[in-house]
């Protein structure tokens, strides 16, 4: 199953969170223990004061049950609950220099009737050099597909399984892993009017897929860095031989730098590109821009190509503005529908592909200073004058 598959599984965001408070245990100061050390500390900062969670995270283990709120325009508002078990405080995590181990459960829904649901693992052995993630649920989407400008509406059924190692080269920031998907999809349009398009849409999939991939990752926090630069390339294979009935490469890249700008302001730099390579790939494979602004699968094609700039400036003590600008072009092999002829595929090189811009806003408060974690809300629209807001904890990219 791809990538953006995935993505739908509402419990990945919160995975990848979990990852980030783990991982910043090793750079939190030892102060954390005598921030910890009285419950009149836990949601204060002894610095300024002001509320702060950095005490809380210090000595929190076990069970943490964590809201979930979506706002993806893609899929409608909705919610859910992430009941996550910390193996250990990240106060000892320090001592040990490696980070808890962490399992959980995710429910969610939303109000067009999307419901997802798993339970998850990461494993962190011998001091941090080894990290695994081991993941199973299930996923029922609806969601708008477009071929070209007709939005198509579709629903999703799957049940998946994932599972991932990787390893740290040497004491280096770099590290090599390798993945497997399989995931059983049955994919039925919501509107059964054009049945013209039973061929294209309505189908069933078994996916099994082996991927690699090498990262490097010195940004000075994982949650809202200000300075260094998180690079990962990937390359996956869906074949027979892995268990699926598809066959099909998929591959991509990605870079954010962060980069000082003053005292008081940071900016952020975003280049993030996809592909598929194969005779059939399912058409929920294909790459899709994904910026704020633009909702999910709204432009999607056989590659896709994507910048943004984001800029952070502390204006009040504890209280960033955001502004950030991004577009991106999706080109290769694309479909669209012809009334009487059905789905038809064209070519479009990157040059000939339509450029769709996004932009907009927001606000961050820093929520936990020694862990540098800030959390706000931001605001986006496109070229198709789309609205969006959405909530963010830690960083908007996605860095997994």
């Amino acid at each position: 199953m791809s990538q953006k598959i995935l993505s739908f599984i509402l419990i990945i965001p919160f995975i990848a969170c979990s990852i980030c408070m783990a991982g910043e245990a090793q750079k939190a100061s030892e102060d954390d223990h005598a921030a910890s050390s009285g419950s009149e500390n836990l949601f204060f900062s002894r610095d300024d004061g002001k509320f702060d969670i950095s005490g809380f995270l210090a000595q929190r283990y076990g069970f943490i049950p964590m809201p979930i709120i979506i706002t993806e325009p893609a899929i409608g508002y909705g919610g859910g609950l992430n009941l996550m078990f910390l193996h250990d405080t990240l106060g000892a995590a320090l001592e040990r220099k490696s980070p808890p181990s962490i399992s959980g459960v995710a429910l969610a829904a939303t109000e067009n009737g999307t419901l997802a649901g798993g339970a998850y693992h990461l494993g962190f052995w011998r001091n941090d050099t080894i990290r695994s993630t081991s993941a199973a649920g299930a996923i029922d989407v609806n969601a708008d597909f477009y071929l070209r400008n007709r939005g198509i509406s579709i629903n999703l059924k799957s049940w998946f399984l994932y599972q991932e190692l990787m390893f740290r080269i040497a004491q280096t920031n770099f590290f090599v892993g390798s993945n497997y998907i399989y995931a059983d999809i049955k994919s039925e349009r919501n509107n059964r009017r054009l049945t013209v398009l039973e061929n294209f849409f309505d189908l069933r999939y078994e996916m099994g897929a082996l991927g690699g991939f090498i990262q490097y990752d010195n940004r000075d926090t994982i949650f809202t860095p200000s300075k260094g630069v998180f690079a990962k390339a990937t390359v996956r294979r869906f074949d027979n031989c892995f268990g699926g009935n598809q066959n099909f490469w998929r591959y991509g890249g990605k870079v954010f730098w962060y980069v000082p700008a003053g005292r008081t302001v940071n900016l952020g730099f975003r280049i993030e590109g996809e592909g598929v390579s194969g005779d059939r790939v399912p058409f929920f494979s294909n790459p899709y821009i994904m910026l704020r602004g633009i909702p999910s699968m709204r432009y999607q094609g056989q590659n896709m190509l994507l910048g943004e700039i984001e800029m952070r400036w502390e204006f009040i003590e504890r209280w960033n503005l955001v502004l950030f600008l991004g577009g991106g072009k999706v080109f290769g092999d694309r479909y669209e529908f012809k009334r009487g002829e059905g789905v038809k595929k064209y070519k479009q090189n990157i040059s000939e592909a339509e450029f769709h811009p996004s932009g907009g806003g927001g606000f961050r408060y820093e929520l936990a200073r020694k862990y540098g974690l800030w959390a706000g809300c931001d605001f986006a629209t496109s070229d198709a004058q789309d609205f969006a807001f959405y909530l963010t904890v830690g960083s908007a990219w996605m860095a997994f």
